[in-house]
């Protein structure tokens, strides 16, 4: 058997990441072939991937990058076992890359894991084989979003940033302006970190599946049948009750969280007055780390 040499052995890990003990296996099992080994490696993490696969990843990051013109972003969720990972440099690095393919490939998730990684011959399903049999964690990219306003600018915000651009909770907003960037980017960021504390689901009533309002009226109704008032009294109440759910749910409705004495829409149309012009908002995206997992 061929004597490995330190020197391979520190060549192999700057090459792939795997720890000492791993890299001088690979070196054993290949003849002390650096390229042979590279390919050692690269199955074994394949097969340490495939085992912790059915591992629940629900911890993790949100990353966003955002074009030069502010016309485009993208938001990519990335998740790992433990938040200690979420903090660990070689994920964090990898967020930063996969998020920049992100903007590249617009949000789509397919051709973001067919992308070479980072001017490698790797791909990133590869990269992402290796990285989860380098950390021992299952980790996954788990959803992506793009959009581009072509008529006006893209706001953006990131939550509980752990690093520039990449946090816990992540937000795009897509505004049609004829306002200059440089004097629309306080309220881009305000809006931001409204949705990223209010949640709602709609910018308008309008845009609200109808079959989430049937089922929240019957929820309602239900409810309002307890107190066994009049049919003409429950009728208020539903209304009541419906307009609260609306003001708690929808973008426009909702009290502003910078200053609660107005909502949303009146925020938009006193800064619209202040800029001297118009402001709508056309699409927002809400990432949560681990939600509906």
């Amino acid at each position: 058997m061929n004597k490995i040499s330190t020197s391979d052995i520190k060549k192999l890990r700057d090459l792939t990441g795997a720890g000492f003990l791993d890299c001088k296996n690979a070196l054993d099992n290949s003849n002390s072939d650096i390229d042979k080994a590279i390919e050692f490696l690269r199955k074994k993490g394949i097969s340490t991937a495939q085992k912790k696969g059915d591992r629940t990843a629900s911890e993790g990051l949100i990353a966003i990058s955002t074009s030069q013109s502010n016309k485009e972003a993208g938001i990519v969720e990335l998740n790992s076992e433990t938040d200690f990972v979420a903090r660990n440099d070689d994920f964090q690095s990898f967020v930063s890359i996969i998020s920049k393919i992100n903007l590249d490939q617009k949000g789509n998730l397919d051709k973001i894991m067919e992308s070479k990684y980072n001017n490698t011959k790797d791909k990133v399903s590869d990269a992402l084989t290796n990285l989860i049999s380098k950390i021992g964690e299952n980790l996954t990219i788990r959803r992506s979003e793009y959009i581009i306003s072509t008529d006006g600018f893209i706001g953006s915000y990131v939550h509980n940033a752990e690093k520039d651009n990449m946090g816990k909770i992540g937000v795009l907003l897509s505004i049609k302006t004829d306002i200059e960037y440089s004097k629309i980017n306080d309220f881009l960021k305000k809006i931001c970190m409204h949705i990223a504390a209010a949640n709602p689901i709609s910018i308008t009533s309008a845009d609200i599946d109808k079959d989430i309002i049937n089922k929240e009226k019957e929820f309602q109704i239900e409810e309002i049948k307890k107190s066994g008032k009049d049919q003409s009294i429950q009728e208020k109440m539903l209304e009541g009750k419906m307009n609260k759910y609306f003001n708690d749910v929808v973008l426009l409705e909702q009290n502003f969280v910078v200053d609660d004495s107005i909502k949303i829409n009146q925020f938009i149309e006193n800064t619209s007055k202040e800029l001297n012009g118009s402001i709508e908002v056309k699409k927002f995206v809400r990432f949560k780390v681990g939600e509906g997992i």
